[in-house]
């Protein structure tokens, strides 16, 4: 039984599946190169198909998330529009319309946009509408142009297409991620929380004896959609800066936040498992602009992290007696918070608690085919076969013959010498001396975070790295945090984790033991001292394993600082030939020393002895 899994929301991604087990996943962005894409993923189908060597007529069914669709989704404003574009949405298109009581065109307040790439669908005829504006009718008129095209690019009949539940999808994709794990769980709750998708921003299920059963949620949760909504009050891009919150927030004193968090507080509330919102709270925008606008940008930020935190302590509370379980699987976009997911795994109602590799959109993919095996076998059944790796290099793998381009570049030849380290022994001696590595092997990582096969690397206590990169690389606000990758061996030795919780994707953060601040305070938060680390072992990647065992024996630190091979705003590098377009042809960037598959290039001495920012 084969499954090709599409998400065509933003963030768009495809898999496939064979009996369960899951072959590849992996994301249009990384070949489009414009950071969460939306749309059709035809190259990342195409991919599929090369790397396993199926075509369309071994697919047996194809498994789509998201049952509603948006014209607005479908020309690419989540990845396209800029800060502008977001202010706009609200202050004009949503004031009109809730406020005013005027129907104005989405189309007429956003005359000039336009997507700013070919996408995988042809547009002509379909409106750029928002949710509020799309009536049913249109609604089925986008499923059945949707269903269409995937069945005339894929050549299969339509019968064989079906559409799953936004929320349901991160659900099973959150569950089968883990089954491995949770098999001797008798019940695991199964929550999901993000901005909207098919109309709900939550869901909770309960699996029991391998029994799985929904419990309809009679409010929406609007916590995904009140965090970007302050994102955007405090000047930032909602759909791609959220993140930023979560660093700045630590910053901000209790006197600053105070405030703040009592205006999100008296917005919003929980109450057994369901969420009531202030009446006063017609929209989110101009209610909250006019209720904050005596406060701090870091107040702002402090206090809806803590709203977020108190919020979602509350409410897993609340699930955890309402079903009898002290066992979590958190996916959607919300579960990408790591500070509110430290702050849960705490909770004395969780015992065991994951958040999967990517929970946002970008895995809707892998949880519509999911969806779709248990729609055809069962869930017992499905969780009896369902197998997903559990190192998330899902992805595909590095080109030769893209990599012979890169090595014949004029680029390379004339500025770099290729010098071969399978065994990584010049590329630990390079790093334990303060040097930063582009670091590019193997399969691809699934999902937001770089995992040691598109990474930049560097020595974690050298707090000068920090600088660094962000000056002559990453670009990156001065209050973002770092993150280390950490050998198993160390991990009691780094930080904090009594529950032993899963810390292998860089899903939750922990707090520092005293070595960890020593050896780790380039990649922690500077501030707080927690950490987000990813956990390595020799099982789940032997070549970034012996990398960081062989740093570790220069140095006696069992860590590198990993942050994602990418520039401010484009995707994580899919290719060696990506790497001269976004950052070596990129004169702001400097880049000194890259390893690919087994191979170390390194900026020719004279070269390097030029560079003002030595790295």
């Amino acid at each position: 039984m084969i499954i090709l899994g599409i998400n065509d929301t933003h963030d768009a991604s495809a898999c496939l599946i064979k009996d369960g087990k899951l072959i590849i996943a992996v994301q249009e962005e990384r070949f489009r190169r414009v950071k969460q894409i939306g749309s059709f993923p035809k190259e990342s189908i195409k991919n599929i198909f090369k790397f396993t060597g199926y075509s369309s007529k071994d697919i047996d069914r194809v498994a789509v998330a998201c049952k509603i669709m948006t014209g607005s989704l479908l020309h690419n404003v989540v990845a396209d529009f800029k800060i502008d574009d977001w202010r706009k949405l609200h202050e004009v298109y949503f004031y009109n319309l809730i406020y005013r009581k005027k129907n104005i065109s989405f189309k007429k307040v956003f005359k000039n946009f336009k997507p700013s790439i070919k996408l995988g669908y042809p547009l002509k005829g379909i409106k750029i509408d928002s949710n509020t504006a799309t009536t049913h009718s249109v609604h089925l008129k986008i499923k059945k142009f949707r269903k269409k095209h995937i069945s005339k690019f894929l050549k299969i009949d339509q019968n064989k297409i079906d559409f799953y539940d936004h929320h349901h999808c991160h659900g099973m994709y959150g569950y089968f991620a883990f089954s491995k794990l949770l098999k001797n769980k008798k019940k695991v709750a199964i929550v999901t929380s993000d901005g909207g998708g098919d109309n709900r921003c939550n869901s909770i299920s309960l699996v029991n004896n391998l029994n799985l059963k929904s419990f309809p949620t009679k409010t929406i949760s609007l916590i995904g959609k009140i965090y970007e909504t302050a994102t955007l009050l405090l000047g930032m891009n909602p759909a791609k800066h959220v993140y930023k919150i979560m660093g700045l927030a630590p910053y901000a004193s209790e006197h600053h936040k105070a405030g703040p968090r009592k205006i999100f507080l008296d917005s919003f509330k929980v109450r057994g498992v369901n969420f009531y919102r202030n009446k006063k709270m017609i929209d989110y925008f101009v209610y909250f602009k006019k209720k904050l606008n005596i406060h701090r940008f870091d107040g702002i930020a402090g206090g809806v992290q803590d709203f977020v935190e108190i919020l979602l302590s509350k409410w897993f509370n609340n699930i955890s007696k309402k079903l009898n379980t002290k066992n979590f699987v958190f996916s959607g976009g919300v579960a990408n918070n790591v500070k509110a997911n430290k702050i849960l795994i705490e909770n004395e109602n969780v015992d065991n608690f994951y958040v999967p590799p990517g929970p946002g959109d970008e895995s809707l993919s892998i949880g519509a085919a999911y969806a779709s095996l248990v729609n055809l076998v069962g869930f017992k059944k499905t969780s009896e076969i369902a197998d997903i790796p559990k190192n998330a290099y899902w992805g595909i793998p590095i080109d030769q013959n893209n990599f012979l381009r890169f090595k014949k570049h004029p680029i390379i030849k004339k500025y770099y010498k290729a010098i071969k380290d399978k065994k990584f022994k010049l590329t630990s001696h390079y790093l334990a001396k303060g040097e930063i590595i582009f670091f590019c092997k193997g399969r691809m990582e699934f999902g937001q975070r770089a995992l040691g096969h598109r990474s930049i690397l560097c020595d974690p206590s050298n707090i000068q790295s920090i600088y660094k990169i962000n000056s002559a690389i990453k670009k990156r606000d001065f209050w973002m945090p770092f993150t280390p990758s950490i050998l198993d061996s160390f991990k009691n030795k780094y930080f904090k984790n009594p529950k032993k919780i899963n810390c292998d994707f860089m899903t939750i953060s922990f707090d520092t033991t005293d070595l960890g601040k020593k050896h780790l305070k380039a990649a922690i938060h500077p501030y707080d001292n927690t950490v987000r680390p990813q956990v390595v072992t020799k099982k789940t990647c032997v070549d970034y394993f012996n990398l960081i065992n062989e740093f570790k024996k220069i140095t006696g630190i069992g860590a590198l600082l990993n942050t994602s091979l990418n520039v401010h705003d484009k995707p994580i590098i899919c290719q060696p030939t990506d790497l001269i377009d976004e950052l070596i042809n990129n004169k702001n960037t400097a880049a000194n020393f890259i390893y690919i598959e087994d191979t170390l290039f390194t900026k020719k001495t004279s070269i390097l002895n030029k560079n003002i920012l030595r790295i």
